[in-house]
């Protein structure tokens, strides 16, 4: 690295050429900053475009989860352990009610994703 002249011992023209070589060091320097900042931007972005999906992608596993043990629950169910009608059918409404809870969450998510 290149030591810097003691300022005060150099005449005006040493200086304005001194300066003007600063400049000229400078000036690519403030395009790289540029140019990282807009890279470090698109990154943030990408980020947070990846987070929206991590969770749209957790949710739907979830959803998955449930029902599978749903089915599972109703294929392997103990045959005196069989639910009644009644149960089937207040079981199908929380299904329901679940599942439309999570399309509601999605539906949000992908509010989310097209505004950003």
């Amino acid at each position: 690295m290149n030591t810097l002249p003691d300022l005060s011992q150099l005449s005006h023209e040493q200086l304005l050429e001194f300066t003007q070589q600063l400049a000229m060091q400078h000036q690519p320097l403030a395009q790289s900053n540029q140019e990282l900042e807009k890279s470090n931007w698109q990154l943030d972005a990408k980020v947070k475009h990846l987070e929206v999906t991590n969770q749209h992608l957790s949710i739907l596993t979830q959803k998955s989860v449930h029902e599978l043990a749903l089915f599972k629950r109703h294929k392997f169910a103990q045959r005196n352990e069989h639910l009644t009608a009644k149960q089937i059918s207040l079981l199908d409404e929380a299904v329901e009610e679940d599942i439309a809870a999570i399309d509601l969450e999605l539906e949000r998510l992908n509010a989310d994703k097209t505004a950003s």
